[in-house]
Parts: C-alpha cells; sequence; structure tokens
C-alpha cells in the first residue's frame, strides 16, 4: 500500500493539526526493484533511502526502520542501517 493509503487519507478524515504520525517499518528488503506500490512493504535499500522523504511529505513525523527482521547478522543489519542514514542524509 502506497504512503498515501497509509498516511495521508487516515490524517485528511482526522485533520492536519490533530495528527502526529510516527510510523514504523519492518522492511523486506529485496534485491531488485518492485512496483513503488510495494514499499514500505518490500523493496531495496535505494527504495527505502528514498522511503522517509516522502513519509514526511505525508505529514510523519518520527520514522522507524526495523532493519532486525532481516534474515542476516548483527554485523550485517548494522551495515545495512548506516548505509540507508548516509543515504538519507545524501539526499
Amino acid at each position: 500500500m502506497s504512503v498515501d493509503g497509509v498516511v495521508r487519507e487516515p490524517r485528511r478524515r482526522a485533520g492536519p493539526s490533530r495528527t502526529a504520525l510516527a510510523l514504523r517499518v519492518n522492511p523486506e528488503l529485496t534485491d531488485v526493484k518492485v512496483d513503488p506500490e510495494q514499499v514500505p512493504g518490500s523493496g531495496t535499500l535505494d527504495q527505502f533511502i528514498d522511503h522517509p522523504r516522502q513519509a514526511a511529505g505525508a505529514g510523519v513525523r518520527e520514522l522507524f526502520m526495523d532493519f532486525g527482521q532481516s534474515p542476516t547478522t548483527f554485523d550485517e543489519r548494522v551495515d545495512l542501517a548506516g548505509r540507508f542514514i548516509d543515504g538519507v542524509r545524501a539526499g
């Protein structure tokens, strides 16, 4: 489901001044780019790097990306999180 469906529609119904949104994502990382409608359910790391800007534009004020759900070692999850943060900061 798109950011619009998950975030904007409920916010529109409640009224933007009444909502401070937090979003948790448990990404399923893929090796190949997926259809944008599948993000944030699954996608490449690059697709997830783009997600915070889209979520912020929809009114999300806090975003928690839980790479701990990925079937990787601890060191690989730390590396993923670091690359994610670096990518978001680079814009």
